[in-house]
């Protein structure tokens, strides 16, 4: 899951406040507690004018600390040449590059990434590169009292990012007497954020405030009071985007379930795995297994079909080419000839067991740093799949949406691989292939660049929004077996099942009750101290902890269960005497 949802959008938030004139410093807050800021210095370098930006994120997620930080100097020749560098650092590798635009062909921009290859992007009309043009339209419609339209280029996640303003009247701030307000909205990418702002026609911005994901961002010059409430819910970012779900104890393994949205509803996507039954009412789906013709579908090999260029096509996130991918093919060690779905589910696996530090202090990386350093959450895992698959002839993309994992609801990213003429959604950050029902997706990306990801679009997509599940009622108890939706099955001879809230407990006349739940499969840290037992009978595998008494017991096609309140003893009789059948698609 997911531990920041709005990184990228934190960082491009900052982006328009950043351009202002001579040394300027601004602070910010999200949620009421403050989080990071920037700086812009402007000097000349003998002819050569030149602007430094600097802007900086720290957040808290699951009780650990995020710090991110982008720099970016432009420089402006006599002649008008306009050259740009910057530095995304989102994890240990940056994301940098170079950009130059010249007045002999003004309708184009030429980014050249340190690790990709180089691009030309069309300049919309009237936009503006350099960061002084901003600061000089903000205070002429502030002195004027009139209405700003300004397009800007955010370099770091490469997207074309407008401003709409109308004015509102006299506001002024401590220390800025002649602050004005204006209200409007600015476009980020895909993403639409209603915002307020502060101008001064004399200095330029001077505040902005806007709803990032549920939450208040406040952005202001250093000069200006802290707001008054400035210690927020005490909760991290992230914790304060997570929804809560009832319980239930088959969540991963069900079909599909009907989820009902309460409040201004986002607009979705509509696939196989997602469908609107009525207005606030979706229908989510687990994928079917591939077909027989399916499932045989070989790799991409030579020229890829046009329809599957762009998810074939390396990009400085998923630089594939990269010599040290070969290495990690090496550990996969595929035999030749397999078929797309079979290399996907290897893939899966493989990246599941690859990233063996799964933490929440990775903002991004790339794959080619993951490559290096197997660390962190959904996107690490999402990126390095993608890459791999690319680099294997499976056409894959990224997605953007929400995930249900346990009791929680969060924002998560997880990758499609194509199949004939569907996409079939996967998620190494879980290892499920397919991936469980209870996802919403918001978008899908090719990974071109950052900006392509789109997570302020799925936080914000999803702002007042609580989503219910209904219930389904198919889970039941019935002496020593319980019956859930699709084909779940659990018995144990002798045994007694009970369901209460969405929990299910299992006791027997020798042992019990314990906690049964249906679970993803635990990662190398989940299983960091558990002893590795077999069933004597059936040789099925388990995995004790002593100290919390758990069971976490494989089941086979993908299906893992976790019981708690379990003795060494009972533990190897489970293994032995636990039945179970459910549908692994």
């Amino acid at each position: 899951m997911r531990a920041s949802p709005l990184l990228l959008s934190a960082l491009t938030c900052l982006t328009l406040l950043g351009q202002t004139s001579s040394a300027q410093a601004f602070r910010q807050w999200i949620g009421g507690q403050e989080v990071g800021g920037s700086t812009q210095e402007a000097r000349l370098d003998g002819k050569v004018r030149e602007v430094h930006t600097r802007e900086w994120v720290v957040l808290s997620r699951m009780g650990q600390e995020l710090r991110e930080e982008v720099n970016q100097t432009a420089r402006k020749t006599p002649e008008g040449l306009l050259t740009f560098t910057w530095r995304l650092q989102l994890s240990a590798e940056p994301f940098e590059g170079r950009a130059e635009w010249s007045p002999r062909e003004p309708g184009v921009l030429s980014i050249q990434p340190t690790h990709g290859a180089a691009t030309r992007k069309e300049v919309p009309t009237g936009a503006l590169l350099w960061p002084e043009e901003l600061e000089s339209r903000l205070k002429e419609a502030a002195g004027k009292h009139q209405p700003v339209r300004a397009t800007t280029f955010s370099f770091p996640v490469q997207q074309w990012n407008t401003l709409r303003l109308e004015f509102q009247g006299a506001s002024p701030l401590p220390g800025f007497p002649d602050a004005v307000r204006f209200t409007g909205e600015e476009q980020e990418g895909s993403a639409t954020n209603p915002v307020e702002l502060w101008i001064s026609p004399t200095v330029g911005e001077v505040r902005q405030r806007m709803q990032l994901g549920g939450l208040e961002v406040l952005t202001q010059r250093a000069e200006l009071p802290p707001p008054l409430s400035n210690k927020g819910s005490g909760e991290g970012f992230f914790e304060q985007t997570l929804q809560t779900l009832p319980p239930h104890p088959f969540q991963p393994w069900l079909p599909e379930l009907v989820l009902l949205g309460e409040g201004p509803l986002p607009s979705l996507p509509e696939d196989a795995q997602q469908t609107q039954i009525s207005k606030g009412r979706w229908r989510l789906r687990r994928a079917s297994l591939p077909s027989l013709e399916e499932a045989a579908q070989p790799p991409s090999k030579g020229s890829p079909s046009p329809a599957e260029a762009r998810f074939l096509a390396p990009s400085p996130l998923v630089p594939f080419q990269d010599p040290a991918f070969d290495g990690l093919l090496r550990r996969l060690a595929l035999a030749p000839e397999l078929s797309r779905w079979a290399i996907a589910r290897r893939v899966n696996a493989f990246v599941f067991d690859w990233i063996t530090e799964k933490d929440f202090t990775v903002g991004f990386a790339s794959a080619l740093e993951v490559c290096h350093h197997p660390q962190g959450d959904c996107t690490e895992h999402g990126v390095l799949a993608v890459a791999l698959l690319r680099r294997l002839g499976v056409p894959a993309r990224g997605v953007t949406g929400w995930v249900g994992l346990g009791e929680l609801l969060g924002l998560h990213f997880w990758v499609e691989v194509r199949l004939k003429d569907r996409w079939i959604p996967i998620d190494p950050t879980f290892d499920q292939a397919p991936a469980s029902a209870l996802r919403i997706k918001l978008g899908d990306t090719d990974l071109s660049d950052l900006g392509s990801v789109g997570w302020e679009g799925a936080a914000l997509a999803f702002t007042g929004v609580k989503w219910v599940p209904e219930q389904d009622g198919a889970t039941t108890c019935l002496g020593d077996q319980v019956t859930g939706p699709g084909d779940i099955r659990l018995r144990l001879p002798g045994g007694r099942w009970y369901l209460q809230h969405g929990v299910l407990r299992l006791r027997t006349p020798h042992g019990g009750p314990w906690v049964i739940q249906a679970v993803n499969r635990p990662s190398e840290a989940q299983l960091n101290g558990a002893a590795h037992l077999a069933g004597a009978r059936t040789l099925r595998q388990g995995w004790w902890n002593a100290a919390a008494r758990a069971l976490w017991m494989d089941l086979g096609a993908g299906r893992w269960v976790r019981l708690e309140g379990v003795s060494e003893n009972e533990a190897y009789d489970l293994l032995d005497q636990l039945m179970a059948s459910a549908s692994s698609s």
